[in-house]
């Protein structure tokens, strides 16, 4: 009941969330057109990577850390992320023809994202993680409201975020605790050596994740339109966000959950095929209401633009299932097994992007094509995936059946 508890509650603010965040796309497209939602989805794809790459899984190991070591994690998060936004922000921003600066701040404050949320998972604290994800989309939704142009825009985004999460973190954790140490490059290199295995493996994997889940907005941006993208992005925001706040909901609470089981060197077998049937379950209703509920929301109020990203809801129906019947299931895979396999399920995902959103395209295949190419594939690949998972959570409830006994 406590793991349904908390997936309630994270599950509830990621509603209210991605409420939040439609409501943004609407007003971008109503005010400015879809070839600015288009933008907008770039540089938030941006920063989303860049926030992984600044963080590179060690805000992961935060709820996993002994109180004595915490300190030094959360120190360790923010030197990082301080440092290695440098690089991400000069080269995307040259890449991408964006101001350097603004994407330094704001891949900076999201990193800070990452640690707040880790934080507030340690201590369970489900309320304060739902506050902070649904004031981080309304800091978006009033910067819109109260500024006149998209420059204007964009720059309180940024300020509001760094408020936001400075004010998250004083409240998470208690900075007194810290001495000057904590700040070496000793203890920093110390921390790093020690966990040198999570950062390089988990790391790299969490980042090709970050990545593979926002660079086909960033590619389709640079092989077709900025338009064709705002419909991509109009249906991440109304079909895929429904998809991930579930599976998001799911993975948390169950990362929250079987890191204590791991510092107790247990694991509940039961729970895990009952969280397994309950996403399938999931699955199947949030494809037929995508089906049956997306063209019927898209001709009752919305305009022409909207209309024509039906076609992409349709497409991207195989991923999404198989997106939420096991993404989620892949935590198991980050606590308890192989973090070399970790890093493969990611790699994978990035040669079907590669295959269907650079190759494709480069030999003149069409939107649509290249779209489909990359939903198939990617539900192929997840049913390997799932039945690799399987058989990690049954070798792990023989082991412990064994020392039982």
């Amino acid at each position: 009941m406590n793991l349904i508890r908390s997936i309630s509650s994270i599950a509830s603010s990621s509603v209210l969330s991605q409420l939040i965040g439609a409501f943004s796309v609407w007003l971008i497209s109503h005010r400015y057109g879809m070839a600015e939602v288009g933008h907008y989805a770039m540089i938030y794809s941006n920063v989303l990577i860049g926030a992984q790459v600044c963080m590179f899984a060690s805000q992961l190991l935060i709820p996993r850390q002994e109180d004595h070591q915490l300190g030094q994690n959360v120190v360790f998060c923010v030197l990082q992320s301080l440092v290695m936004a440098i690089p991400w922000a000069v080269i995307t921003g040259l890449i991408f023809n964006l101001n350097i600066a603004f994407l330094y701040l704001l891949t900076f404050g999201y990193a800070l994202v990452l640690v707040a949320e880790n934080l507030s998972l340690r201590g369970g604290n489900y309320p304060f993680l739902t506050f902070q994800r649904i004031a981080v989309s309304l800091v978006v939704a009033v910067a819109l409201l109260v500024m006149p142009n998209p420059m204007l825009f964009y720059l309180a985004w940024m300020a509001g975020i760094l408020l936001l999460i400075s004010g998250c973190l004083i409240r998470l954790f208690d900075f007194r605790s810290l001495t000057l140490s904590n700040f070496s490059l000793s203890a920093n290199a110390r921390f790093l050596r020690e966990h040198w295995q999570h950062i390089s493996r988990v790391g790299s994997a969490e980042v090709l994740a970050m990545a593979s889940n926002n660079l086909p907005t960033m590619l389709i941006n640079i092989w077709f339109s900025p338009l064709v993208a705002g419909y991509f992005s109009v249906v991440s925001r109304f079909c895929l966000s429904p998809v991930m706040i579930i599976g998001n909901a799911v993975r948390n609470s169950i990362f929250s959950k079987w890191s204590m089981d791991f510092r107790h060197n247990t694991f509940n077998y039961p729970e895990y095929k009952k969280v397994r049937l309950m996403l399938m379950g999931a699955s199947v209703v949030c494809i037929l209401g995508i089906w049956i509920f997306y063209p019927l929301v898209m001709r009752l109020g919305f305009s022409q633009e909207w209309l024509n990203s039906i076609p992409t809801s349709r497409y991207m129906l195989p991923y999404l299932f198989a997106a939420l019947a096991v993404s989620p299931l892949t935590v198991i895979e980050l606590i308890f097994g192989s973090r070399r396999y970790f890093l493969r399920i990611q790699i994978e995902q990035m040669l079907i992007i590669a295959i269907a959103f650079i190759a494709l395209p480069k030999f003149g295949a069409g939107y649509q094509i290249a779209l489909l190419t990359f939903s198939v594939l990617t539900s192929v690949r997840y049913l390997f995936i799932l039945i690799k998972m399987n058989q990690r959570a049954k070798s792990l409830w023989v082991q412990e059946q064994k020392i039982c006994s």
